[in-house]
């Protein structure tokens, strides 16, 4: 069906041939893919007919509103015309309207932005910040439209708006959709080059929809599509968070408390350069108060909302554990907010994917996630899946108390199918960072009774007749001056003191 696409993704007739087919299974999308392929086609007789084809499925209810691209403009005027040029070049107009908000730009942006005739300008008298800004350019767009949030610093490549939108059409409950790129966290990169044409090109032979889709907890706010009618029902950009950042989280957990998703749109590569508006700004000062206002907000009490909102900031630790063709449920005790799990579900299909959460906070979002099973629980001895078995489950001991350790050995062991693995994160008491402050004169010990390490899971293992298949090394980021003085005190204690391993994961089974 999309042969003829993949052979040429600017000819109308792989669009033209699938819309038809599509007529008869998702309305919405048939009509976006006879818009490009009108846009792709120069034959006036066949733009007739296509066209013809609009309009009946707009009779029959089935017409996508534009996507109203809202960008922020604040000088790097040559970003910003970038930007306009790759949505002109890549984009029906009957698919999107530009609209630019200006925040108080000191070099030719405006005067450059005055002289464009197909975009919707608001010129700011004052930096309204981010999620301000956003909000006052929605305010400026056609009130039927979607929303596309989409900074000034990206280049669209062929096709990259139509796949995104062909991806949040193609279920009801999707709310918003986000793309893959060169420069992101949260898992969204997939490709990166220092070559402009090589990235293009990579986005030329990737943006072809083929409903590779991935749920996410959240989607990263340099490219974020959203249906009207969820922003409408969810409400705005939180501006709170001015001058930015954590305001895509927050808008992302409001779309899931609303019964929708968020998806990851693999079909669509947009450019990103990246962190172009707050160059010259202190980014961490700003990081860091928009992370207390977004723990605030939502009454979290982790140190950090990327621990457990971003999926590739997490613990790799399942990494080499999974298999499709001898495990089918997997759990993850203490999961967080299951942003590793939605990843681990897209990655593997044929396993389902299970987590356990203690904060009630956290648990309430997350259970409205699809495509994996979140639960919170008070107590591990009568959590929710107490009496399932499982082939692998992962339990990340710094988030446990030491006078729980052995309830905890107890009752995942007898979770265990009888072939399964328990796999145990703990932290290493030789790892030189805990002994780093005493070396350099502080008196008070950072080490805890309370806390966990290697050497208590060596303790446990003996009493609940487990055994070690194999052990899995974290290495903490060590300088290289640091690095040779380690080793050199190593040289002398022995090299089993493992100074430079910041933690542990154990593979044990029955």
């Amino acid at each position: 069906m999309l042969e003829k696409i993949k052979e040429n993704p600017l000819d109308y007739k792989g669009y033209f041939e699938y819309a038809k087919y599509l007529e008869n299974v998702n309305l919405k999308q048939a009509y976006l893919t006879y818009e490009n392929a009108l846009f792709y086609c120069q034959d006036e007789l066949i733009r007739i007919e296509i066209q013809n084809k609009l309009d009946e499925i707009a009779y029959r209810q089935g017409k996508v509103e534009p996507a109203s691209i809202v960008i922020l403009s604040y000088n790097n005027r040559q970003l910003t015309q970038q930007c306009i040029e790759s949505i002109r070049e890549t984009t029906p107009e009957s698919a999107r309207e530009i609209v630019i908000v200006d925040n108080n730009s000191q070099d030719d942006s405006v005067e450059y932005l005055r002289q464009q005739d197909d975009i919707v300008l608001v010129e700011n008298d004052f930096n309204a910040g981010f999620p301000g800004g956003c909000n006052i350019g929605i305010k400026a767009s056609r009130k039927e439209n979607d929303i596309f949030l989409l900074n000034n610093d990206t280049i669209l490549c062929a096709n990259s708006l139509y796949t995104l939108r062909m991806g949040l059409y193609e279920k009801e409950n999707y709310g918003a959709a986000g793309c893959v790129t060169n420069n992101c966290i949260n898992n969204q990169t997939v490709f990166q080059s220092d070559s402009v044409e090589e990235l293009k090109n990579y986005g030329f032979n990737n943006n072809i929809y083929d409903k590779n889709i991935e749920k996410k907890l959240v989607l990263i706010g340099f490219a974020f599509l959203i249906k009207r009618s969820v922003l409408e029902e969810i409400g705005y950009l939180d501006e709170r968070f001015n001058p930015g950042h954590c305001e895509d989280d927050d808008l992302s957990l409001r779309i899931l408390q609303s019964n929708h998703q968020n998806v990851l749109i693999h079909d669509s590569f947009i450019i990103h350069i990246g962190a172009a508006s707050f160059k010259k700004t202190n980014l961490n000062v700003t990081l860091n108060n928009s992370f207390k206002k977004f723990l605030n907000k939502y009454n979290f009490d982790n140190a950090s909302p990327f621990r457990f909102t971003h999926s590739d900031l997490k613990y790799t630790y399942y990494e080499g554990q999974l298999d499709s063709s001898s495990q089918r449920a997997v759990l993850d005790v203490n999961c967080e907010m299951g942003a590793r799990l939605t990843h681990l579900a897209y990655e593997y299909p044929d396993i389902d994917f299970y987590g356990l959460d203690q904060s009630i906070q956290c648990a309430t979002i997350s259970t409205h996630l699809e495509g994996v099973h979140i639960e919170h629980y008070f107590d591990i001895e009568n959590n929710p899946f107490r009496f399932m078995k499982f082939d692998l489950i992962a339990l990340d001991c710094s988030k446990i108390k030491k006078d729980e350790l052995s309830k905890y050995f107890s009752v995942l062991k007898d979770m265990l199918s009888d072939t399964g693995k328990l796999m145990v994160l703990a932290k290493n008491q030789s790892y030189y960072m805990n002994w780093y402050p005493i070396m350099m004169g502080e008196t008070k010990s950072t080490f805890s009774s309370d806390i966990i390490y290697c050497k208590d899971i060596d303790e446990m293992l003996v009493s609940h007749d487990l055994k070690v298949e194999s052990w899995i090394f974290y290495f903490g980021n060590v300088s290289e001056d640091m690095k040779s003085k380690i080793e050199a005190i190593q040289n002398i204690v022995g090299k089993d003191s493992k100074f430079l391993i910041e933690s542990t994961a154990y593979i044990l089974h029955k």
